[in-house]
């Protein structure tokens, strides 16, 4: 392709053809997530969201789960909108993103005053969110954009107003709903504290009113939760979960030998280029050199502390994979709160070639036709380069491949059972159907294990606090939790015990027993299985109980 016509597109990128064009492209596939099937997480989610906003369940008292509680309330929120189905959170997912991408636009196109940069960042980011596929969207990091865009947008109004006190509230709310949301988030009102000191030249030029707002807004909301907690008679097991979490982050110890050779200097540069993509990596890289240098030659000739928007998007994006670092556990959607501070660099890259490309096609009719046969095919080999390694590849595997399954009528389940390791999808739905035509209203079920679909798909929901296993099963589980399930079991013994094999998640618990071994070795729970249950039939990974008095 010749550089001219490359740089004739380019030029014209800010034509209303080009502008709808790069929208329609971005809404559909956000759109195509409609199809996801749930993940693992999606479906404890939900059962934990429907049993709080449907059936008046409280987090902490009447089920246990190592998330806070907002998560829970935006899957309840979204089947109450629109029905108990799968694609009910992914309806809300493309909603919200539809929604918290156009406010992500108007910011940047004010802060940054580029129409065209902000578009083209929009739509990099609902590229690479969409192709992360069905586990790794709709998580709590996918949520957690909204409330980062306040507070970035509430910092950036703070250094050009004078409404600072409300500013900084709006900011404190938004940072406590991140707080609410995963307790590692609070990385994001931090980067924009340290930026604003960062900004400032002296104390006197600091916003103090701004950051007292947000000590007020976070703690009006903390507080209030707080409150809650102490009204429901929770706040003691709230404080066993904090505790409960301390145990699960020693699993590996944040500077033993192992976590700073195998997970810091190993698997976490592994596991950010899998997020990112190589491409995407080494574009935004280029984009911040672009930044770096161009803030360097205006500062001998301006303020070298002048406000810069992309410099406050560096910042939160350090931040950010600093707390995955922290969280040590590297999977794609913990790299996804960052996404938003990361994308913009890759588009001041691209944005970038018009100038090259503008340079560039003056010189291409001087040359002679075996150079330009050269360098077009250099030109060629490096895009195809840059796009077989980026985040586009994965449009193939993840939105085009589930809208392809569902639109086809192929077994979505199978599909999902047959690529994701210890995750039984298509069992769930078998055990729900095998169970459905022999199971009255008032009938309970008890899932000992990690597949809780089983709730989903059956619409009968834990009347213990066992959500999943997981809390229950490590060596730092407190006593009364075990001690509350036994009483919680004897008291309303369900009419099916079902427990799972096979799904032994060493990473969060500590042991390499899965499920139906840890229930083998919990002496008072095989007890009551043993004493008040027979074995009725086998499923899978899944040995299915039914009490003795049906």
């Amino acid at each position: 392709m010749p550089p001219s016509f490359a740089y004739f597109c380019l030029m014209h990128i800010s034509t209303t053809t080009w502008k709808w064009l790069l929208i329609g492209a971005g809404l559909a596939l956000l759109l195509m997530m409609l199809a996801y099937p749930f993940g693992y997480d999606q479906a404890a989610f939900m059962v934990g969201g429907e049993m709080t906003v449907k059936h008046g369940a409280i987090p902490y008292r009447d089920f246990l789960d190592t998330k806070p509680p907002i998560i829970f309330l935006i899957y309840g929120f979204s089947s109450i909108i629109f029905g108990h189905h799968e694609w009910s959170i992914r309806a809300f997912d493309v909603l919200f993103h539809i929604v918290t991408l156009f406010y992500f636009f108007k910011i940047l196109k004010r802060t940054l005053a580029d129409e065209n940069l902000a578009l083209f960042t929009v739509f990099l980011y609902a590229l690479i969110y969409s192709a992360g596929g069905y586990w790794m969207t709709a998580q709590a990091e996918s949520f957690a954009l909204l409330p980062s865009l306040i507070v970035f947008d509430c910092t950036e109004r703070a250094l050009n107003n004078k409404r600072l006190l409300a500013l900084g509230i709006y900011a404190g709310l938004a940072s406590a709903i991140l707080f609410l949301l995963k307790f590692t988030f609070l990385t994001v009102p931090i980067g924009a504290c340290l930026y604003i000191l960062f900004q400032s030249k002296n104390v006197k030029r600091i916003p103090w009113k701004y950051l007292l707002g947000m000590i007020i807004g976070f703690t009006i909301l903390t507080g209030g939760y707080l409150e809650y907690l102490i009204a429901t008679h929770t706040f003691t097991r709230f404080i066993e979960s904090l505790e409960w979490l301390k145990g699960y982050a020693a699993i590996d110890p944040l500077f033993s030998s192992h976590t700073i050779g195998e997970l810091y200097f190993k698997q976490f540069p592994l596991r950010l280029v899998g997020a990112f993509s190589l491409s995407g990596i080494v574009l935004a890289a280029i984009g911040m050199m672009k930044f770096f240098q161009d803030r360097s030659k205006r500062s001998d000739t301006s303020d070298t502390n002048e406000h810069s928007p992309l410099l406050h998007l560096f910042f939160q994006l350090m931040l950010g994979l600093i707390a995955v670092l922290y969280e040590r556990k590297f999977f794609p959607y913990h790299f996804s709160r960052t996404y938003w501070a990361f994308v913009p660099f890759i588009a001041v890259c691209l944005s970038g070639m018009k100038t090259m490309l503008s340079n560039y096609s003056v010189r291409w009719r001087m040359i002679s036709v075996s150079s330009r046969l050269l360098r077009c095919l250099a030109v060629f080999l490096l895009c195809a380069t840059l796009v077989f390694y980026s985040t586009a590849a994965r449009i193939i595997s993840q939105p085009a491949h589930w809208m392809y399954m569902r639109l086809s009528g192929g077994d979505v389940a199978a599909d999902v059972q047959s690529k994701m390791e210890q995750y039984y999808y298509k069992e769930e739905q078998q055990l729900a159907n095998h169970l459905r035509p022999v199971m009255k209203a008032d009938d309970k079920i008890f899932v000992w294990g990690n597949s809780i679909g089983i709730y989903y798909f059956l619409e009968k929901y834990p009347t213990t606090i066992v959500l999943t296993n997981t809390p229950l099963i490590t060596e730092w589980t407190p006593q009364s939790w075990k001690d509350t399930l036994i009483h919680q079991l004897n008291t309303n013994p369900p009419r099916f015990f079902i427990a799972e094999s096979g799904d032994d998640r060493e990473y969060i618990t500590g042991t390499k027993l899965d499920s139906w071994q840890n229930l083998n070795q919990w002496d008072s729970l095989r007890d009551f299985v043993k004493v008040q249950y027979d074995l009725k039939d086998s499923l899978g990974h899944f040995r299915i109980f039914e009490h003795k008095s049906f």
